[in-house]
């Protein structure tokens, strides 16, 4: 854990920018649960398929689960609180009441990354190399260290690839989304 702490300070004094801190706390929220409801209803909306919206909810409640287990149980202190620097993200109301491992929205993220690379092999680049990014603005803004983000990112391809091995012939949504490329 020394190295993360020693990471958090090094970073936190070189890579500030105003552009950053202006965009990413808008950013990372592509990650949060909002996000994945949003995700949820657009694929259903285009698939028009009970099954894909089950299965969407389905997966997101064992991701959801597991994540929130893992949190309660190892209950890991933010970095922002931990080092005593301020977060670069405002704290509304209910912003950050749960512990920092492993990360939810780097988890949720490369969740819809996989699911997006399943539908769209094509374009896997650019949904990984977002979630990355998402995943990243959560280290910028004080928010996780790299291990919370590299676990949730891990959990979230992790449990969404066993998902798809297990019921992906039964989730249609691939061939309903491509026909509408």
């Amino acid at each position: 854990m020394d190295w993360e702490l020693n990471f958090m300070r090094w970073a936190n004094q070189w890579w500030s920018s105003p552009v950053f801190d202006y965009s990413l706390p808008w950013l990372t929220y592509l990650g949060s649960h909002f996000a994945v409801f949003v995700f949820i209803i657009l694929s259903f909306v285009f698939t028009r398929q009970r099954k894909v919206f089950r299965h969407l909810f389905l997966l997101y409640g064992i991701q959801s689960v597991v994540i929130y287990s893992l949190k309660f149980l190892i209950h890991r202190k933010r970095p922002f609180l931990f080092l005593e620097m301020t977060s670069k993200l405002s704290k509304g109301p209910g912003e950050i009441l749960d512990p920092s491992f492993p990360s939810a929205h780097a988890a949720f993220s490369f969740m819809m990354a996989t699911l997006l690379s399943n539908w769209f092999p094509r374009q896997r680049i650019f949904f990984y190399l977002f979630a990355s990014f998402i995943s990243w603005s959560r280290i910028y803004l004080g928010l996780h260290f790299p291990t919370d983000i590299i676990i949730g990112a891990v959990l979230g391809y992790g449990i969404t690839i066993g998902y798809l091995k297990i019921f992906g012939k039964t989730m249609i949504a691939r061939d309903s989304l491509q026909r509408s490329d």
